[in-house]
């Protein structure tokens, strides 16, 4: 398997430990009842499982982006080192993006929301470099 299709698996991990996380957070908050029901009220979390079901629904936001450009890259036939870079350029940025969500001070999730942007344009200029 190639650099960059290890950066989607571990992507797929985070995403799956964010779901997790959110979910376990969600439960303690609002109750296995409402958890559980048929949540015909909406409730929202707060706080920092607010915080953390939010990052999460922002990685759930931006992955297909992640997930199209490397398609095109490996149909392409271009997928080399610059799309591994960006690939793990991607999964870092996401990875920070969680604490610095959840705890960071201001200014800080930007910041790691913009490094896993860089990382999908990085992934697509493999195809011109």
């Amino acid at each position: 398997m190639t650099f960059d299709l290890w950066a989607l698996f571990a992507t797929l991990v985070l995403a799956m430990v964010q779901i997790g996380l959110a979910s376990i957070l969600t439960v303690r908050q609002l109750g296995p009842d409402w958890v559980l029901g048929p949540r015909d009220q909406p409730r929202e979390t707060s706080g920092r499982t607010g915080r953390v079901v939010r990052a999460h629904r922002n990685l759930l936001e931006i992955f297909p982006q992640f997930v199209a450009a490397l398609l095109i890259i490996h149909f392409a036939g271009e997928a080399g080192q610059l799309s591994a870079v960006g690939a793990w350029t991607f999964f870092v940025g996401r990875l920070l993006y969680v604490p610095a969500y959840v705890f960071g001070p201001t200014g800080l999730r930007p910041l790691c929301w913009q490094i896993g942007q860089v990382g999908i344009l990085i992934i697509l200029a493999d195809i011109f470099f």
